[in-house]
């Protein structure tokens, strides 16, 4: 069964926060929060959400 995982650190912030969950749903509902309360991003915009995207890798 695959898993995705995501590092702050793939997309420039200067950030340790690491996820690692086992579905797409999981993990952008878990970024949404982190970049609300550490980043203060309370809307992902488009261009950060591709950039995202990008960076999360399945294994």
């Amino acid at each position: 069964m695959s898993r995705f995982y995501y590092k702050c650190r793939d997309v420039g912030f200067d950030c340790s926060y690491e996820l690692d969950q086992p579905t797409m749903k999981d993990i952008w509902a878990k970024i949404r929060i982190h970049n609300r309360y550490a980043h203060n991003q309370f809307e992902i915009p488009p261009e950060w959400e591709k950039k995202i995207g990008d960076s999360i890798q399945e294994k």
